[in-house]
C-alpha cells in the first residue's frame, strides 16, 4: 500500500440543511478545531471510534472467526461527515492499513481542514469529497460502485438530525452495499437508555430510540449488532452488515 497522501474533492449540492447549521456557526464562531464538531470531549470521541471500528471488524468476517483491528486492513472505508478527519487519524495511530478512505464532509472549511492535514501528517491513501450525505441522494450508490467502498461509517455525523431522518440515511447507505452484495454500515447515536438521566443539556444533538433503531436495523439485515457498554451507556452503535 503506498503511503502518498491524496486530496481530491468535488462539490456538494447548496442547499439549506437545518443538521448542518449547528456545525456551520460553530465553524464561524471559532473555526475548524475540535470544537467545531460539537464533541463533547476527545476522549469521548476517541471511545466512540474505538468501538465504531471493533463492531464493523466483528461484522466483516465470517461468524466463525474472531474479530479484530487487522480486519479492517485493506478495506475500503467512507467516513460519512468525516470533520476534521480524525477517524482517520485514529485508524493511523492504530496502525489499521487501510486501502482507501474517503472522508465526506459537507462544510467547505471543515473539507479544507482535511485536506490540509492529510498533506500536514502524511496520513495515508485518503480523499475528501465535498458532499452532504442527506441531501445527495446519488452519494452511497457512487462510492460503492465507482469507488469500491466496503464500510461506511457515521460517527457523531447523525447527531443533529431527527430520527427519522437519520434511518432514512442508513437506509439508503445499507441499500448501497447490499446491492453490491459486500460490506456493511456502522454508526453511533446518543442513546435514550442511559440508567442515569443525564443533566446537562445536548444542544443541538438528539438522542434516539435505541430499541426503535435496532429494530428498524433488523429490518434491513440479518446480521444486526449493537454495542451499549462504553460511555455509561450515553452512546449506542449499531452495524448492519451483508
Amino acid at each position: 500500500m503506498s503511503s502518498r497522501p491524496c486530496c481530491a474533492c468535488t462539490e456538494r449540492q447548496t442547499m439549506p440543511a437545518d443538521y448542518l447549521e449547528p456545525y456551520e456557526q460553530a465553524v464561524r464562531a471559532g473555526g475548524t478545531g475540535f470544537e467545531s464538531l460539537l464533541w463533547r470531549s476527545k476522549e469521548f470521541q476517541q471511545t466512540r471510534f474505538k468501538v465504531l471500528c471493533e463492531v464493523a471488524a466483528a461484522g466483516l468476517v465470517p461468524e466463525s472467526e474472531p474479530a479484530s483491528l487487522k480486519v479492517l486492513d485493506g478495506r475500503i472505508i467512507a467516513d460519512m461527515g468525516c470533520g476534521r478527519a480524525d477517524l482517520l487519524a485514529w485508524l493511523t495511530a492504530h496502525r489499521v492499513h487501510h486501502n482507501r478512505y474517503f472522508g465526506i464532509e459537507a462544510i467547505s472549511d471543515l473539507a479544507e481542514t482535511c485536506r490540509r492535514r492529510i498533506v500536514q501528517e502524511s496520513l495515508p491513501e485518503a480523499e475528501i469529497i465535498e458532499s452532504d450525505f442527506a441531501s445527495d441522494l446519488s452519494i452511497f450508490g457512487s462510492l460503492v460502485n465507482d469507488r469500491k467502498v466496503d464500510v461506511f461509517f457515521f460517527s457523531g455525523s447523525l447527531n443533529t438530525f431527527d430520527q427519522q431522518r437519520a434511518q432514512g440515511v442508513i437506509d439508503r447507505a445499507f441499500s448501497a452495499v447490499a446491492s453490491a452484495g459486500r460490506g456493511g454500515v456502522v454508526f453511533n447515536f446518543l442513546s435514550d437508555l442511559v440508567r442515569k438521566p443525564p443533566s446537562d443539556d445536548t444542544g443541538p444533538a438528539h438522542r434516539f430510540d435505541t430499541m426503535a433503531m435496532l429494530r428498524f436495523a433488523a429490518r434491513l439485515s440479518d446480521r444486526v449488532s449493537l454495542r451499549h457498554d462504553y460511555l455509561q451507556g450515553h452512546d449506542a452503535t449499531i452495524g448492519l452488515f451483508v
